[in-house]
């Protein structure tokens, strides 16, 4: 007679849990039969040795239900075939992953500079961006599903890829514009560049969600940059870029901080 395992006894032999045994059991990939005294589940070798199979299978990235296809029949072919498929997958995934990776890293390097940057000015190159399209404003929501078009929903968020562009005389703001943008160096690019690598005035600002005083903010941080700059001898091209780098919630408050960039045209 061949050997019979409780449940218990087959979750110890192969690791498993009660949910994953109960899943596969669902799926059909095993059917245990039943002690006819009690109607405990009784599972064979031929139980164990399935389950091994199905774990053989899912540490090469094949689903469950995928591998009670291959029960019903699978030849050498096919099999390359779903392996393809699979390391197609895998390879997607991973890119995606080191994408995350770099944003995670971005990030944090982010939060190790607010303090030393935070509504103070430095010199800093301009990321080169690439336009990939504009459109009227933050708030434009019924703007957004062209927008959507134009990103890679695994790789992207939106906050980070948008930009508003200041345009600017020696007093006052004169325009404002959000783009869609990707920063060079990531990807082979093509289309209208913004802007090339100019050094810039930077700082950090943390911004509110107020908005009745956005406008006096947009006005104060520009005053402020022409006033460092002019002290430096600094002259402004006349353009300032604002890029969403973290949102936060402190002391229950929604908190952004933005990094913003002024291109200069010579240091004196």
């Amino acid at each position: 007679m061949k050997n019979t395992f409780q449940t218990s006894q087959l979750l110890e032999i192969l690791g498993l849990s009660r949910d994953a045994l109960r899943y596969y059991e669902n799926v059909g990939v095993i059917n245990p039969q039943k002690n006819a005294l009690n109607q405990y589940r009784q599972f064979n070798e031929g139980d164990l040795y399935t389950l091994m199979v199905v774990d053989f299978y899912k540490k090469r990235n094949v689903t469950v239900k995928e591998v009670k296809e291959v029960q019903s029949g699978t030849t050498i072919k096919e099999l390359a075939i779903l392996f393809q498929q699979k390391s197609d997958e895998l390879e997607e995934e991973i890119i995606n992953q080191m994408h995350m990776l770099e944003k995670i890293k971005a990030s944090k390097l982010f939060c190790e500079r607010v303090d030393n940057n935070l509504n103070r000015f430095s010199l800093r190159q301009l990321p080169a961006f690439q336009n990939v399209q504009a459109f009227s404003d933050f708030n434009a929501f019924l703007e957004y599903p062209s927008i959507l078009e134009k990103i890679n929903h695994n790789r992207d968020d939106l906050l980070s890829r948008m930009v508003r562009v200041y345009t600017f005389t020696d007093d006052k703001i004169t325009d404002s514009k959000m783009y869609l943008m990707k920063e060079h160096g990531a990807d082979q690019l093509s289309g209208e560049v913004l802007e090339q690598r100019f050094p810039c005035m930077y700082t950090i600002v943390d911004d509110s969600s107020n908005v009745d005083t956005e406008k006096d903010k947009e006005q104060t941080v520009f005053k402020a940059a022409l006033a460092w700059g002019k002290k430096k001898g600094f002259k402004p091209k006349g353009s300032a870029f604002v890029i969403t780098r973290l949102i936060t919630y402190m002391d229950k408050k929604e908190r952004s901080f933005l990094e913003v960039y002024v291109p200069i045209e010579e240091i004196s």
